[in-house]
């Protein structure tokens, strides 16, 4: 947006890790965004636990939002990194 400021920040993924960054499935009409938080990081950390790859992962978050009634766009992008 014109005129707006965002902050960058530089990181590297430790071995076994991801980013996860969600749109909108967190939250809804029936779920408050600390509630969402909640439930959004244990489904994280078992995919983590699991070895599923990044689009495994997002499928999974996809999956246990589907009771969650969202009225707007919605995206989940996940960077995952496994090292060989």
């Amino acid at each position: 947006m014109p005129g707006t400021d965002y902050a960058e920040e530089t990181f590297a993924l430790d071995e076994d890790s991801a980013l996860v960054m969600d749109r909108r499935r967190v939250e809804g009409p029936g779920l408050t965004l600390e509630d969402g938080l909640e439930r959004a990081g244990p489904l994280v950390g078992a995919a983590l636990h699991d070895g599923l790859n990044a689009e495994e992962t997002a499928d999974r978050i996809l999956d246990a939002a589907v009771a969650v009634v969202h009225l707007d766009d919605v995206a989940v992008v996940v960077f995952r990194r496994v090292d060989e």
